[in-house]
């Protein structure tokens, strides 16, 4: 058991601040624009660093100093390693070697996907199926997309330009796709899992993706939503850029059904919108950025208006299908609006700074800032769980956190069976990969060591 720096409050109350203001991308409306861009280019591509290529590292993305307190008050019984061996599904995770590891919820068993020959490995993500992991890795022969199958059995190494800092599979598993940093800023790629070859699809900073069906894709770049990019068409991919500009949010979500919701600059406001084909309902609008997520059965979306730069406040209300009276949507709380029906549910005040709908569709997690630390609370059908008090992994806080709208899209930290979470940070006395169950009253288990951890889809 290692003991590693925590962030001071500041760097908490910062990382708030940033949330609901500077990183938020893709928006002509906000001077955020800019600097979300960069934020997410330079978090985003330090998570994989050589001697030779790693730029030094700045004040934003090395590991803050500890602060003078140094751990938080609360003691919680550990919750019996035994009742975590009854989980479905299994961990990835990158360990302190840096090395994509995957191991049973309660970390008895665990086996190395990576190639030894790596010197660094990043963004380990489970294929739709959970059959497979892709991730980033750099070594003696430069940069490659690894795929590694589940049960270790084969490895497949693609060269890569550069090192990715996202990854997503398409639905059907026969792509992955990925950002990475190019000399003209970001590019999302694409890499056919059976051919094994990448292709350029398109390049714009700020970028965020998500798929449609098998290989369709849409993308925020810059100020556009563009829809209907084809991953298989190398040749002339399809781009019908929508009316609107994007209005101040980060990643576009796609529905089940199809459906995409984005933030569109609708009528001079920046509106949540439901995007069937080319009609465009407005969910929402707001004067401040949103953060959204979508349950994964596409009944719900969670969103957070935060407030805008300078910490002012504003006005925001959220318009009802039935077009009724508006409700008005408060500022810095996490509101969630039922699809079907309009309704709205805005919850207690917190410092949410992420959140994420369980596999069931059922629980909404949130992390707030609590004290010097973070928490996890649950938001369930039968009311709300207080989960564990921790302090994040440098790698989480940094590379992740600010991002964490759009790795909802592609990785969770939920259990299969929606019944417990996987998070790596310190709690009491310990530092590592920890799992908790959300509906007992004990603490999270120490599972292994790592800095980083996502749960397979089965």
């Amino acid at each position: 058991m290692t003991r590693r720096p925590r962030p001071p409050i500041a760097g908490l109350v910062g990382l708030a601040v940033i949330f609901g203001a500077c990183s938020i991308g893709g928006t002509e409306n906000t001077s955020a624009g800019d600097e979300s861009a960069v934020a997410q280019q330079d978090a985003e591509t330090s998570e994989v660093e050589t001697e030779s290529d790693a730029p030094e590292p700045s004040p934003s993305t090395s590991e803050a100093p500890a602060p003078e307190s140094s751990v938080p008050d609360e003691v919680v019984p550990s919750v019996a390693i035994d009742a975590l061996s009854q989980l479905e599904g299994e961990i990835v995770l990158i360990d302190d070697g840096e090395q994509v590891v995957i191991t049973s919820p309660d970390g008895t068993s665990s086996r190395v996907l990576s190639n030894p020959r790596s010197s660094s490995n990043s963004q380990p993500t489970w294929s739709s199926t959970g059959d497979r992991v892709a991730w980033a890795s750099f070594g003696p022969d430069g940069s490659t997309l690894s795929i590694g199958a589940r049960d270790g059995s084969e490895l497949v190494e693609v060269p890569a330009a550069s090192p990715a800092f996202y990854l997503s599979w398409s639905p059907d598993d026969a792509w992955i796709g990925g950002l990475r940093p190019t000399a003209g800023g970001m590019e999302m790629f694409v890499a056919d899992t059976d051919a094994g070859s990448d292709r350029q699809v398109s390049q714009a900073q700020p970028f965020y993706f998500d798929w449609v069906d098998g290989d369709g894709i849409v993308a925020a770049l810059g100020s556009q939503l563009i829809v209907d990019i084809s991953a298989s068409n190398s040749t002339n991919p399809l781009r019908r850029p929508l009316q609107d500009p994007l209005g101040a949010f980060q990643a576009p979500t796609v529905l089940p059904n199809g459906d995409v919701l984005a933030a569109q600059i609708v009528n001079g406001e920046n509106a949540l919108v439901r995007l069937s084909g080319n009609v465009a309902q407005v969910i929402a609008t707001a004067d401040a950025p949103m953060l959204i997520a979508a349950s994964p059965d596409g009944q719900q979306v969670a969103a957070l208006v935060a407030p805008t730069l300078g910490g002012q406040q504003a006005e925001s209300e959220v318009i009802q299908f039935q077009f009724d009276e508006p409700v008005e949507l408060e500022n810095e709380r996490v509101t969630v609006i039922d699809l079907a029906t309009g309704d709205v549910l805005t919850r207690p005040e917190q410092e949410v700074v992420a959140f994420s709908w369980s596999p069931d569709s059922t629980t909404l997690s949130l992390l707030s800032i609590d004290g010097s630390s973070l928490r996890w609370s649950f938001s369930t059908p039968e009311g709300d769980l207080e989960g564990a008090q921790f302090f994040p992994s440098a790698r989480f806080t940094q590379r992740y956190l600010p991002f964490f709208d759009q790795y909802n899209l592609s990785s969770t930290t939920w259990s299969p069976t929606s019944d417990a979470i996987v998070f790596s940070g310190t709690v009491g006395d310990e530092s590592g990969v920890f799992v908790d169950l959300i509906s007992d009253d004990a603490g999270p288990a120490r599972i292994t060591e790592g800095e980083i951890a996502f749960w397979s889809p089965n």
